[in-house]
């Protein structure tokens, strides 16, 4: 081969190879793109229709994409559950954290106080944790122990730890702490879930932000002066 050919080639080479690289970084972002895109489109129909009244069909075409991409990212229909609640249960985190070490400067009261106006913040933002939750443990599934188990256990167990020391220290009532700390989750929960039921019964839309700051005012008192003694 003569110099010259061999000239040719290298710069054949390295302008495929520059041409490479870009292609490489649009199909990595494309990919993490369609990922994140399906991960928020189930999250959206497990919420809405339940596990069951949901397939990866529906998911796929609900982000806009074919059905093989979810085997492609996936593998299963349960592996994308999993995976769809982790996604959500980062993205809250990254919205509403919560450092215990934040906390640890506060009287017990008022550290409870900010764990439920962080949670009460957060079922307002975003219903589909709550409807999810609600699916699954009327279900009794092994999707809903998974759930406990990998994301909700150690919360459920910071805010039990939060009661038993009001208790400890004599500004609770001795009321057994999971009835205390299921009555916050559910009734902070549950009644976002029922913005449209309330806006029809009473008139009060919830969902304005206006009437969100007031349900934390209010849902504070009920629980700290149901729980606390006076």
């Amino acid at each position: 081969m003569s110099a010259e050919a061999k000239q040719n080639g290298r710069r054949k080479g390295a302008a495929a190879a520059k041409q490479a690289k870009p292609r490489a970084r649009k199909d990595a972002h494309n990919s993490r793109n369609s990922r994140e895109g399906l991960l928020q489109a189930a999250v959206k129909l497990f919420a809405k229709y339940g596990f069951d009244g949901v397939t990866t069909g529906d998911i796929a075409a609900a982000a806009g994409y074919s059905q093989a991409i979810i085997h492609y990212h996936f593998g299963s229909k349960d592996q994308l559950w999993q995976e769809a609640l982790t996604y959500q249960m980062h993205d809250l985190d990254a919205r509403f954290p919560l450092d215990r070490n934040e906390l640890r400067d506060l009287k017990p009261a008022d550290r409870l106080r900010v764990v439920v106006r962080r949670f009460i913040a957060l079922s307002r933002y975003n219903t589909d944790l709550a409807s999810i939750m609600v699916r699954e443990t009327l279900a009794d599934s092994d999707r809903l122990k998974w759930l406990i188990n990998r994301h909700f256990l150690k919360r459920m167990d910071f805010l039990d730890e939060l009661i038993n020391e009001l208790v400890r220290t004599g500004e609770a009532k001795d009321i057994p702490s999971y009835i205390v700390t299921q009555n916050i989750l559910t009734t902070a929960s549950l009644l976002f879930c029922l913005a449209p039921m309330i806006a029809l019964v009473h008139g009060v839309d919830l969902r304005k932000e206006s009437e969100g700051a007031k349900v934390s005012d209010a849902l504070i008192d009920l629980f700290m002066t149901g729980l606390l003694k006076s």
